[in-house]
């Protein structure tokens, strides 16, 4: 069950952003990261920033930052020599699940920490549905006590089944997903927040509004 390597990232000498393919506005583009120095980086700065600093010698703030030179230093000392602002800044705005945030010349994950930082989500609509992908052990403890954390700050719900089941399988091969009634369960008092444009977080969900995913309910 290795991670999926993502796409290379390329820099369009046209207008400057940075994009995912080799041409854009009808020109060759230059490569910036391969996909697998991609993932080893983006890999690298979840670890420092949800859960470890500490290891690249880094003081997070309250909210999570730290500043973006200062986590390029840190990836340097731990092994990726050839690291640079940049890369860090594309891992961060090209991130498929939003997983960090840049905010001038800081940087911070946006959810998934076990670190104790307060990340402000702004409330807003949540779906009628939204899933989460676990064990089939894990399952069952779950439709019994609700969804907690479990050693992180707050609960991860996927807004689409695949991100579920990509999600499960990072802990077994054959996962089981969850549908959470998450409006109903907003409506009744749950705070559930966007922390991306696919990941939804909340601190606890009760059991009455989890159930085992339909079979018949589509991908």
């Amino acid at each position: 069950m290795g991670a999926h390597v993502p796409p290379s990232v390329y820099r369009c000498g046209v207008c400057g952003r940075l994009v995912e393919s080799r041409v854009h506005c009808g020109s060759s583009c230059v490569l910036l990261l391969d996909g697998g120095r991609r993932l080893r980086l983006s890999k690298l700065m979840s670890l420092l920033l949800r859960h470890r600093p500490e290891l690249g010698g880094l003081k997070v703030d309250a909210e999570g930052f730290v500043e973006v030179r200062e986590l390029v230093e840190a990836a340097r000392r731990l092994g990726l020599r050839w690291v640079r602002e940049e890369h860090v800044k594309a891992v961060a705005e090209l991130d498929s699940k939003g997983r960090f945030e840049l905010r001038g010349s800081r940087v911070r994950a946006r959810y998934g920490h076990s670190i104790p930082v307060e990340v402000r989500y702004e409330k807003g609509s949540v779906p009628d549905v939204l899933y989460h992908g676990t064990t089939p052990e894990a399952a069952a403890r779950i439709l019994r006590e609700g969804l907690k954390p479990m050693g992180r700050r707050m609960v991860h719900l996927s807004s689409s089944i695949e991100d579920a089941i990509a999600v499960g399988r990072r802990k077994c091969r054959t996962p089981v997903v969850l549908a959470v009634d998450a409006k109903r369960a907003s409506e009744e008092g749950v705070e559930v927040y966007r922390a991306s444009s696919r990941v939804y977080v909340a601190k606890y969900i009760p059991p009455k509004f989890i159930r085992l995913l339909d079979s018949g309910e589509s991908l």
